[in-house]
C-alpha cells in the first residue's frame, strides 16, 4: 500500500462506491425494499406440451400458476375446462397432452406451492366513490398484472365473483369483506353492459 496516495477524491469515491452497495440511495433502496410475494418457478417443458402451452396459455398467463394446484385429472380438466369457457380453444388432441403433463407435473401427489398473502384491512371508506374504487382495484389487481385486461373483460356479475375469488385463490390481497363491493364495481364500470 506505499503506492496508494490517500486523497479526498479517493475518499469520495470510497464512500459513494459504499453507499451504492449497501442501498442507501433513495430509487436504488427502493428497488431493493419493494418485496414481492414469493412465486413458483415453473419451467417451459419441451416436446408437443410446449407447443400446447404457447399456443393456449401463455397468451393469457404465465406456467408458474400451475405449481399452486395438486390435482387428479379431473380437477385439472375442471380448470383447463374454465379457461375454454374464458375463450381458449384445445383440441381433444391438444388438452390430453397438457393433461398429462399437468398430472405427472403437479398431480396429487405433489405439493403445491403455498398462497401465504396478507389480506388488507376493511376501510369502511373504500368504496366511497369510483375513485377509490380504482385505485383500491389498481393495487390489489394492478399488483400481478396491468390492467388491460380487467378493463376489456365486460364480465356478468356472475363471472366478476367467479373471477375474483379465484384471484384471491392465487394470492390477490382482496379482504372477503371486500369482495362484494368490489364486485359491484367491476360490473358497473366494467361489466357485459358498461361502456368504460
Amino acid at each position: 500500500m506505499s503506492g496508494r496516495r490517500d486523497t479526498p477524491a479517493l475518499r469520495l469515491t470510497l464512500a459513494v462506491i459504499v453507499v451504492m452497495m449497501t442501498g442507501a440511495t433513495g430509487p436504488a433502496a427502493a428497488q431493493f425494499n419493494n418485496k414481492r410475494m414469493a412465486r413458483p418457478e415453473v419451467n417451459l417443458p419441451g416436446g408437443l406440451v410446449r407447443h400446447v402451452i404457447l399456443e393456449s396459455c401463455t397468451t393469457c398467463h404465465g406456467i408458474d400458476d400451475y405449481a399452486y394446484n395438486a390435482l387428479d385429472r379431473a380437477g385439472w380438466r375442471a380448470l383447463v375446462e374454465a379457461k375454454e369457457d374464458r375463450g381458449t380453444v384445445l383440441s381433444d388432441e391438444d388438452r390430453s397432452i397438457l393433461l398429462d403433463w399437468l398430472v405427472a407435473e403437479f398431480g396429487p401427489d405433489s405439493t403445491p406451492f403455498p398462497r401465504d398473502y396478507v389480506i388488507t384491512p376493511v376501510d369502511s371508506s373504500l368504496f366511497t366513490d369510483d375513485a377509490s374504487a380504482g385505485e383500491y382495484l389498481a393495487t390489489t389487481c394492478g399488483a400481478c398484472h396491468s390492467l388491460d385486461r380487467v378493463d376489456m373483460a365486460g364480465f356478468t356479475a356472475a363471472r366478476w365473483q367467479s373471477l375474483v375469488e379465484e384471484m384471491k385463490g392465487r394470492g390477490a390481497a382482496v379482504a372477503d369483506e371486500n369482495v362484494e363491493d368490489l364486485v359491484a364495481y367491476l360490473t358497473r364500470t366494467r361489466g357485459a353492459t358498461s361502456s368504460f
